[in-house]
Parts: C-alpha cells; structure tokens; sequence
C-alpha cells in the first residue's frame, strides 16, 4: 500500500484538548497524529485506562442502571402479583353478588348471606 492509498481523517478539537494532546505527544517525545492514532487502537482493542474519570464515572453509571434495574424487576414482580390479587378478589366479588348466591342462601333459611 503507497502512502497516497492511506485514508485521511480530519478531526476538529476544541483548543484545551489540542493543547493536552500537544503537550502529553511532546512529553512522550512523538507527534499529536501519532498520540491520536495510538489513543485509537487503544479504544479499538480495550486497552484504555480505567483511571480516566469519563470511564470511571461510565462504570458507577453502569452499576446504578443494573441497580435499577434490579429493583425495576422487584416493583414489576409486585405489582405483577398484586395485580394478579386484585383480579381474584374481583371474581370472588362477582360471585358473592351474583344473583344465584342469593337466591342459594334465601332458600338455606334466613335469607341472609352471612348467618351469625
């Protein structure tokens, strides 16, 4: 492959990061394209620092969302049960208030639902 064949990327960087990038290529004694390319293949193959604080605090959102979503999962539960309850309750209402209840318990005697 020529050098002419290699594709070229043009980047536009806010000044304060040019100058880090400028200023940690020159304590490291190689140029900013050289700097930026390695930064690349390290977030290619995973290889960046985990002490940076965008990746640590990436890593406490990570944990928060799996914390939610835990107790996302124990609400769900509960309200999925609770629901389920309620639908009981809901038929077990309709068959004390069905007309055939009142009519079996007028025919037991007393007429009433709930004998003393």
């Amino acid at each position: 492959m020529r050098r002419s064949d290699i594709p070229t990327v043009h980047i536009s960087l806010p000044e304060k990061v040019y100058e880090e990038l400028k200023s940690l290529a020159g304590s490291m004694g190689i140029q900013i394209t050289d700097l930026i390319k390695m930064f690349i293949k390290q977030g290619l193959y995973g290889n960046i620092n985990a002490d940076a604080p965008a990746l640590q605090k990436l890593k406490t959102y990570e944990d928060e969302l799996t914390y939610v979503k835990g107790k996302l999962y124990l609400l769900e539960s509960l309200l999925n049960e609770t629901v389920s309850r309620l639908e009981d309750l809901e038929k077990r209402l309709e068959e004390l208030e069905s007309p055939d209840v009142l009519i079996k318990a007028r025919r037991s005697n007393s007429g009433r639902l709930n004998k003393p």
